[in-house]
């Protein structure tokens, strides 16, 4: 059975000729073949487009970096712009699946996973003290977001 690139879990191959017998010599049948798509531990289909979920470092977040990212189609290159948010999305286009009949492929969403380090050491806590005795008292998202309550 031949499989077609893009086909989709449920949707069926039709083998013209190759089921059962007719009846009273009459000709063979058709068969159809389900197919059954094991869904992948990190790739998500949604039509044609694929999602992965991506975890970062909040660092290469802020500063920005270039990540290889894995498609369907092997490994792309990504810049990830300085300033990342948690749950920020990313499209890479064209690296989906490609559709049936227009055989032209989807797009990829990366999906950015803010990672915390749970263990630091002395000189990373250090850095990071430092970091925030910069940052202005009332300047940080908590402090601006606080501040438009008025017990």
């Amino acid at each position: 059975v031949n499989v077609p690139a893009g086909i989709n879990n449920g949707q069926q191959i039709r083998l013209s000729g190759k089921g059962g017998r007719g009846i009273n010599g009459g000709p063979n049948g058709d068969l159809y073949v389900e197919i059954i798509v094991d869904p992948h531990p990190d790739f998500r289909r949604d039509g044609n487009d694929i999602h992965l979920d991506i975890p970062l470092s909040f660092v290469d977040c802020a500063l920005g970096c270039t990540i290889d990212v894995p498609t369907v189609y092997g490994e792309v290159s990504v810049k990830i712009p300085e300033g990342t948010q948690p749950n920020e999305v990313l499209k890479i286009r064209d690296r989906g699946v490609q559709d049936l009949r227009t055989k032209k492929p989807g797009d990829e969403f990366i999906h950015i996973k803010v990672t915390t380090p749970t263990k630091l050491s002395k000189a990373q806590r250090a850095l990071l003290e430092e970091f925030r005795s910069q940052t202005s008292k009332g300047d940080g998202s908590y402090d601006k977001w606080k501040s438009k309550f008025k017990a």
